[in-house]
């Protein structure tokens, strides 16, 4: 996959409500799909039926350096659409840790 972020621009992201559902603005969301540190596809959870799409997790700091993972869905246009964003989790910090290197 290529690399979208070079050529999306701001109004190419869209959010669903559960986006800011961690009371992560969608300034700060921007930021970090813009300047991530870390970018990698993930498959839909397991046991989710009609939920066929990867999704792309971006790991990054927000603009004032807190480090974020953002979720998104690449749309048929080209875009994206943000399903999920908050603090960075345990889950992600040794591939984000990683990547400061």
């Amino acid at each position: 996959m290529s690399d979208i972020t070079d050529k999306l621009p701001n109004a190419s992201v869209r959010f669903a409500r559960a986006a800011t559902r961690h009371r992560v603005s969608k300034d700060r969301i921007r930021h970090v799909i813009a300047n991530y540190r870390v970018r990698f596809e993930e498959p839909p959870p397991a046991g989710r039926e009609g939920v066929p799409d990867t999704r792309l997790v971006f790991l990054g700091e927000d603009p004032q350096g807190e480090p974020l993972e953002v979720m998104a869905i690449q749309l048929p246009n080209g875009g994206l659409l943000v399903i999920h964003a908050m603090s960075l989790r345990n889950k992600y910090r040794q591939r984000y840790e990683e990547a400061k290197q």
